[in-house]
């Protein structure tokens, strides 16, 4: 018996609800095995609507800080391309878990350990989850590409602050969420030396919340921040640039 943690993705709001490898299916599968093997699971990660390739991940982060309590031994997740979608990316989180004597555990794959054979299959899973997701991507890419040269939005989920209607080519703004925007480009403007944390505070505190409803964390903040351009009206895809295809939220002259 043992105390673990559970980490659980998905890279869109559908798989959040109703998708196979959704949030739901997922706690039901590490429950499932936490239960069998007589482990207690004490704490709960999750990134909804975010790629499995980047480590700009609120829940990732949180679970990689916790670690370092050792307060569990071990990260239950349902699939290993939960955990990460790019092999760099898996090995590395790998490694910061190891620091503080935590392993994953995939509920899918039995590789456990840290014996060769075990690591050389974790890897391979690893690379045929970047391979399968590099795939996806280039047979989106075309036709996301064509779909901008046409004045469409294409650049999958919509922003913070907007909202995407299934085939719909322009975006409709969210006046809540877009508020919130609003809220935080003037806070950066008021307070140039606060920090990403400073400014998810402050958003927290004044009531504000993620497009998932959720408390924000500075990488939320820094995905909005980064978006200025957007916001402002003016829409890349690729190579194609599509201005005035969305209402801008902010003012051009926003700082």
């Amino acid at each position: 018996m043992a105390n673990v943690a559970a980490y659980l993705r998905v890279s869109t709001a559908n798989q959040a609800e109703e998708d196979k490898f959704g949030i739901a299916a997922q706690r039901e599968s590490v429950e499932g095995w936490a239960r069998q093997h007589g482990d207690t699971i004490v704490a709960w990660f999750e990134d909804d609507g975010i790629s499995g390739g980047t480590l700009a991940r609120a829940g990732l982060q949180d679970l990689i800080a916790a670690a370092e309590g050792e307060t569990f031994s071990a990260v239950l997740v349902a699939k290993m391309d939960r955990i990460a979608r790019d092999l760099m990316a898996q090995l590395w989180i790998e490694k910061e878990l190891l620091k503080h004597n935590v392993e994953i555990i995939s509920v899918a794959e039995p590789f456990r350990g840290q014996d060769p054979a075990n690591v050389l299959f974790r890897q391979v899973i690893g690379a045929f989850a970047q391979f399968e997701k590099s795939r996806i991507a280039e047979r989106m890419g075309g036709g996301r590409l064509a779909k901008a040269r046409t004045g469409g939005y294409a650049g999958g989920q919509a922003p913070m602050g907007y909202q995407a209607q299934r085939g719909q080519k322009d975006l409709t703004v969210n006046p809540e969420k877009a508020e919130t925007v609003q809220t935080l480009f003037q806070l950066r403007a008021d307070h140039p030396e606060w920090s990403l944390r400073q400014l998810a505070t402050a958003l927290n505190e004044a009531g504000h919340t993620t497009a998932q409803n959720k408390p924000f964390h500075a990488i939320q903040v820094q995905r909005v921040l980064a978006r200025q351009n957007f916001y402002q009206g003016t829409y890349r895809y690729a190579t194609v640039e599509v201005p005035g295809r969305h209402v801008p939220i902010l003012g051009q002259t926003a700082s």
